[in-house]
């Protein structure tokens, strides 16, 4: 087991960490980024909008394109992927555009399916985040990824880097048809890999991932300000919020 120490606080007795994805370990300022422009790029397609709805469409989703920023409120930040779906179809009444969820998610995915065939161009790893991770496989620490993603993104992902080694398991977003916040992703993994809760933490970039880790029995969220969130406000989910993985000791 090891112990995790900052200046403000101290996590004692871990041989379990589950790491959210984008935002904790994987820029998602460019990847979502660039995912988002093409939806909104897709949507004006198929519904012949008026071309000069591209920024507004990217906002609705949660991107500045002018700023290459995800917005901290956005809805990419707060949500999971059929929540977001439901969301913007709803924001796209304001366009006079009637759709469905299922129309929507078929755009989503067939954008997908173009996007990780050249994932490697929008995929930027956090050197601090990838630094501590190695740290905790080395010394002999479960890891696992819960992530809204894909799981078959997520292992290209891996693959590409060439960090398979680093993760025990992965559960991805059709890993199960229950919500991230449902606790039931995270239990799934804690399962795969026969891990206690009370000796597992969770690592993510966002709220939801305190939820989590909450719902699923883990008590303790290392919440760090790499993705969208800044520290100040995470700090009012999560006691243990940072700036960096970089600022904790391993011991």
């Amino acid at each position: 087991m090891i112990s995790l120490k900052t200046k403000d606080w101290e996590i004692n007795n871990i041989d379990t960490i589950l790491f959210d994805k984008d935002g904790t370990f994987i820029d998602l300022h460019y990847f979502w980024g660039k995912m988002t422009e093409l939806r909104a790029k897709e949507v004006i397609k198929r519904f012949s909008m008026d071309e000069k709805l591209f920024e507004k469409l990217c906002l609705y989703l949660g991107y500045d394109n002018t700023k290459g920023k995800m917005l901290k409120d956005g809805i990419t930040a707060l949500y999971s992927r059929p929540q977001i779906i439901d969301i913007f179809c709803e924001n796209l009444k304001e366009c006079n555009i009637e759709t469905t969820h299922k129309e929507m998610e078929e755009i989503f995915d067939y954008i997908n399916s173009i996007f990780y065939k050249e994932m490697e161009k929008y995929t930027k790893p956090i050197a601090s985040a990838i630094n501590f991770i190695k740290k905790v496989h080395q010394l002999g620490i479960k890891c696992g990824i819960v992530t809204s993603d894909s799981k078959e993104s997520t292992l290209l992902t891996l693959k590409h880097f060439d960090w398979n080694n680093l993760f025990d398991v992965v559960i991805g977003r059709e890993s199960t048809p229950e919500h991230k916040e449902s606790g039931v992703p995270a239990k799934m993994a804690l399962t795969e890999i026969n891990a206690n809760p009370k000796t597992t933490i969770m690592i993510g970039d966002a709220p939801m991932d305190y939820l989590a880790a909450i719902n699923a029995g883990v008590e303790k969220t290392i919440l760090v300000a790499t993705g969208q969130i800044e520290r100040e406000c995470l700090l009012e989910t999560s006691p243990y919020s940072i700036n960096s993985l970089d600022e904790i000791t391993i011991f």
